[in-house]
């Protein structure tokens, strides 16, 4: 199980740090994760693939303690995500539609 806090993979203005290689990948599937995750609309971001098989769309939700937990189908690689609250990838606040 990956035990992820997001606030680690976040520079001084809340962007992602990492440039590139795999620390970048990681943390761009984490926040894909958790804006799928937080998205309570009808548009909500698509669902990501797996990071680790790239092959299974990974399933995402709110724990009751708040963290977003997801797994791959595929090849059952399942992590949390801490402390992704206030970043620029939590849609809760986000304003519904109203088509």
């Amino acid at each position: 199980m990956y035990i992820t806090d997001l606030t680690h993979f976040l520079d001084e203005s809340g962007a992602i740090a990492p440039i590139k290689g795999a620390a970048r990948a990681m943390a761009q599937f984490v926040v894909e994760v958790v804006a799928h995750a937080t998205d309570e609309s009808d548009a909500s971001p698509a669902a990501p693939t797996c990071f680790k098989c790239k092959k299974g769309t990974v399933t995402a939700v709110r724990a009751v303690d708040d963290a977003v937990v997801w797994k791959c189908p595929k090849c059952e690689a399942e992590g949390r995500i801490s402390k992704w609250q206030g970043t620029l990838w939590d849609l809760t606040a986000r304003p519904q539609s109203s088509d």
